[in-house]
């Protein structure tokens, strides 16, 4: 799913009943540590401004992040997950490159 200068991808962890749901956008590379950054994007880190998600780094990219059991999922929460994810690491590509000059 591609949304502005993002995109979002879904991954299960397993097929077993045990399975995650994994939803997770790039936001930009990040091949340099920061400190600022990173002190910047961890306490975002479980406030409501992310609704769940969170900012990790994974192959040297700024990632943001939602992960789910898969047991009780519907059809409206997986809707709700990945536009979720979308529009916030959508807004905050944009918003730490321009704040941080990345």
């Amino acid at each position: 799913v591609i949304c502005g200068s993002v995109k979002v991808q879904i991954f299960l962890t397993s097929l077993d009943n045990d399975a995650e749901l994994v939803v997770a956008a790039n936001l930009f590379k990040y091949s340099q540590k920061n400190d600022v950054v990173n002190e910047y994007v961890l306490k975002l880190n479980g406030t409501l401004k992310l609704k769940g998600a969170c900012f990790g780094i994974r192959n040297q990219h700024l990632i943001l992040s939602y992960i789910r059991p898969v047991k009780g999922l519907d059809p409206e929460e997986l809707e709700w997950i990945v536009a979720s994810i979308a529009v916030i690491a959508d807004e905050y590509d944009d918003f730490l490159i321009e704040k941080f000059n990345l």
